[in-house]
């Protein structure tokens, strides 16, 4: 389980550049507003994470399978809770605090997401 998190985290690694740089063009250089963006933004890192999650994280139990829509439509679906505590942290934070980037607070708002989308992932999407 431990080598299987590391795998995830290495994945979700990749999709928070992705979303990151992606927010930050969007949001603190050409000024969209954050929420809106941090959802465009989880769509296209979330397709990513979903394919290298599907070839390599949970590469055992998906060994026999193609990645497919209605796979990936369950990951995002299963997901839509780690974008939920994403987009609480990110408007609290940007309430009650003032940043020089709100990229800052979307970063921490993917970290505390990260947990929850790994047991719906590891227990719901992929599972033996």
């Amino acid at each position: 389980m431990f080598k299987k998190f590391l795998k995830f985290g290495i994945t979700g690694g990749l999709g928070t550049v992705t979303n990151l740089v992606l927010f930050f063009i969007l949001v603190d250089s050409l000024h969209f507003p954050p929420s809106p963006v941090s959802a465009f933004c989880f769509v296209i890192a979330g397709t990513q994470n979903y394919l290298i999650n599907h070839l390599w994280t949970f590469k055992m139990e998906s060994r026999g399978t193609s990645p497919s829509f209605s796979m990936w439509t369950k990951f995002m679906m299963s997901s839509l809770f780690g974008l939920a505590i994403n987009l609480i942290v990110l408007n609290l934070l940007l309430h009650f605090f003032t940043w020089p980037y709100s990229t800052i607070p979307q970063a921490l708002g993917i970290l505390a997401g990260m947990g929850v989308n790994f047991l719906f992932s590891n227990f719901l999407v992929f599972r033996p």
